[in-house]
């Protein structure tokens, strides 16, 4: 597979500082793990689910094909499944939340808000059928338990209520109290947190590399102003260690021969003086 120039550039960028990468990675993964330890709320969930039906009334549903036969009971169940949508918007409006929880409130004592009844409440319709299920959450067991008996009822009502009760539901598995609370998700919040420090490291990466504006070598610099290169100046490094171990290592009479030979430059008033070992001239 061929890559292009600058993707190839990018990759071996990357590879290079993977260290960076996996030490950023990590902090968002400890990072992740402290905010799940100390600011996330266990919460208790009770579930309630329903099936929706179509009921038989002296106002009959007509087939669309043949308005003179009534419908089928394929149709009426096709019908059912068409209305779960809109029924379900009904039970998210704020005048229907309010009526379940003024109802609740008689009936425990406790002064709930329509409010926190429709945040606390989420509905899910089951694919290619015409059941329904609520979720309640909430941060006690008991609160989220009293809510989905309470809608036990109050869907019940308002489905017969509605549409001149054309549409009926029944409750297929009532409410249970919850026992234990709701995992924290440590293994996925980890997971978000370890690849979002990753891709922000990735990210701070490439855009300090498309800002930096200094040339690194001969070749970008040949590439981008498109200069033929003579030639370049290689780095000596001048290693102190190994002449001390050869001046150390020398005979005497190479240290004498050496001693003589050198020149010393010092200043003497106004004047730069040069000695050797022979003396100053």
């Amino acid at each position: 597979m061929n890559l292009d120039a600058n993707v190839q550039k990018l990759l071996m960028l990357v590879l290079k500082k993977w260290k960076l990468i996996l030490v950023v990675a990590l902090i968002g993964t400890m990072a992740a793990y402290f905010y799940t330890a100390n600011f996330v709320t266990l919460t208790y969930t009770s579930s309630v689910e329903f099936l929706a039906y179509t009921i038989d009334t002296t106002q009959e549903l007509k087939d669309s094909t043949n308005a003179a036969q009534t419908v089928s009971n394929t149709s009426k169940m096709n019908y059912s499944v068409k209305m779960l949508s809109t029924y379900i918007e009904l039970f998210k409006t704020n005048e229907f939340c309010q009526t379940v929880a003024d109802d609740l409130n008689k009936e425990s004592g406790q002064s709930y808000s329509g409010g926190m009844i429709k945040s606390s409440v989420t509905y899910e319709t089951i694919p290619d059928t015409s059941m329904f299920k609520i979720t309640v959450t909430t941060q006690d067991a008991d609160t989220s338990y009293q809510i989905a008996k309470q809608l036990e009822t109050s869907i019940l009502e308002k489905m017969k209520n509605t549409n001149n009760g054309l549409v009926g539901a029944s409750v297929e598995d009532s409410a249970r109290k919850a026992t234990t609370s709701e995992k924290l998700g440590y293994p996925k919040k980890c997971a978000i947190g370890f690849m979002a420090g990753a891709v922000l490291a990735v990210a701070f990466v490439i855009l300090r590399d498309l800002l930096d504006v200094r040339i690194k070598s001969s070749d970008e610099l040949s590439d981008r102003y498109g200069i033929p290169i003579l030639g370049t100046i290689p780095e000596f490094e001048i290693k102190a260690n190994n002449t001390s171990k050869a001046t150390s290592s020398a005979t005497p009479s190479m240290k004498k021969l050496n001693a003589q030979s050198e020149e010393y430059r010092y200043k003497e008033g106004d004047e730069y003086k040069y000695t050797t070992g022979k003396g100053d001239k």
